[in-house]
């Protein structure tokens, strides 16, 4: 166990506060200057944050909702009140038409006034996704640090420098800061609601795919790629290794590894600037799914639960064109077929109604001309061994992946999200067009095989499914 501890602590101090310039010039770094997971952590958070020179502590505002506040943050409050902090709490709490905490454009403004207002000069985010996006991003808007206190091992944004914020009906990710430092008490993630422990591993488990989806990218979009947030990632993924089935039994280490990887997850996408190397196709489906589900007044699962069911379905996707024949594709017949913008337009219109306002802006940004096309898949063809060489040196067989979120009690299937058929269909054909990300399902519609590809796999869950019991079909 203090092996464990010391291998976690050694990588995560490798990659805090972390600067490296690749063979082209490229620089990578990451501005989180320190990551603790240990027990009780609460208790040196005084002197660790006094330590950095980044933290503004003449006004500290704790920021938490009712449940992180029972669970740790009336605890840290107490602790820093002893230790003289000049600090106050603020408890967030869902509005009137929520059954849960949203970050969206409104409540990051009243965050933000409401620290503002207050005077404050450095922030602690004591929650997990919504509280720390909200937080981040407000913080961000004023100029000042924060600090996370993560209460549940449910996703890698911790350590991230962007936010998921819904913006006029659609999840947007935008640019923001890292946190300065971030704490984790394994005893207090271990303990948070099972299904948000679930939704951690099925985050983590969407690497594979999206670091395909990265790889692909770079090979038909010429966009950047990098060994070094590689390294970073991999260095996450080593924690993994007999973590999933030790899940259930709330085991501290397991819990312990499970958050380390995440931390570093989101150090990797710090140094990439951008999102890429941890978020592909698999999470533009739990994207879509969450959007439609909250325009339509619809419950919807974790972000990571919802991520795992796409990760097993674009990792069956890779498979299905993988085992293509490429001498089979008409590209001038492709190509042509492709719509123009002006069309396409109306049809994004009538897809996504009340938000497609907000879609198209996205959708335009990666929409390309026939032209663009003909040649994407030209290249495709003419390099098509070397291409799923590189993309296959992270995936990983759909049937495993399923196996083990399978043996951690994780969704692994649409009916495990409780969505029904016609949405599970449309987050696979649709959400290519939510975000400016290229991604196994662009290929798929380019090549004319997504809508087919598409409803074989959804019909095969929803005829295969026992909603009466729990089994599942091999698929």
């Amino acid at each position: 166990m203090a092996k464990k501890k010391f291998e976690i602590k050694s990588l995560l101090d490798r990659y805090t506060s972390f600067r490296r310039i690749d063979a082209n010039g490229n620089e990578y770094s990451t501005e989180t200057a320190l990551i603790r997971i240990q027990e009780r952590i609460n208790r040196d958070l005084p002197s660790a944050l006094e330590q950095l020179k980044t933290v503004d502590r003449r006004r500290v505002a704790i920021v938490m909702d009712e449940n992180t506040q029972r669970a740790t943050g009336k605890d840290l409050l107490d602790v820093l009140t002893r230790a003289r902090w000049n600090v106050e709490s603020l408890v967030l709490m869902p509005r009137k038409n929520e059954s849960v905490l949203m970050c969206d454009d409104a409540r990051v403004e009243e965050v933000q006034t409401a620290l503002k207002d207050g005077n404050f000069t450095h922030a602690i985010a004591v929650g997990s996704g919504t509280l720390n996006d909200l937080v981040k991003t407000a913080t961000y808007r004023l100029g000042f640090s924060y600090t996370s206190v993560a209460t549940s091992p449910s996703m890698n944004g911790y350590t991230s420098s962007i936010s998921s914020v819904l913006s006029e009906g659609v999840k947007t990710t935008q640019r923001v800061h890292a946190a300065t430092a971030v704490f984790a008490d394994p005893e207090v993630m271990a303990l948070s609601p099972y299904r948000m422990i679930a939704s951690g591993l099925g985050d983590l488990y969407s690497k594979p795919v999206s670091n395909a989806d990265w790889q692909l990218s770079r090979h038909l979009l010429g966009t950047s790629h990098s060994s070094i947030v590689m390294e970073i990632v991999n260095a996450g993924n080593s924690l993994l290794k007999g973590v999933a089935p030790q899940l259930p039994y709330r085991d501290r280490a397991a819990v312990a590894n499970l958050t380390a990887a995440l931390m570093l997850s989101g150090l990797g996408m710090q140094a990439a600037g951008t999102s890429g190397p941890a978020s592909g196709g698999e999470h533009l489906i739990s994207h879509y799914i969450d959007m439609i589900s909250i325009s339509q007044n619809l419950k919807h699962d974790f972000h990571g639960c919802q991520v795992a069911v796409g990760s097993v379905t674009t990792s069956h996707l890779y498979e299905q064109i993988r085992a293509l024949d490429p001498k089979n594709f008409n590209i001038e017949h492709l190509a042509a077929d492709h719509p123009k913008w002006s069309e396409y337009e109306q049809t994004l219109r009538t897809r996504f109604g009340i938000l497609s306002k907000a879609v198209l802006q996205h959708a335009q940004k990666m929409y390309p001309t026939r032209a663009q096309v003909h040649t994407r898949l030209r290249h495709l063809v003419g390099n098509w061994d070397v291409i799923f060489r590189d993309v296959g040196t992270t995936l990983r067989p759909s049937l495993v992946l399923k196996a083990e979120l399978d043996s951690a009690n994780c969704p692994a299937c649409f009916p495990h999200i409780n969505v029904n058929r016609e949405l599970a269909l449309d987050s696979i054909r649709y959400s290519k067009d939510i975000r400016a990300r290229y991604t196994i399902l662009h290929l798929a519609s380019e090549l004319g095989v997504l809508e087919d590809l598409a409803t074989h796999w959804i019909d095969k869950q929803y005829i295969s499914y026992d909603y009466q019991g729990e089994s599942f079909l091999d698929l």
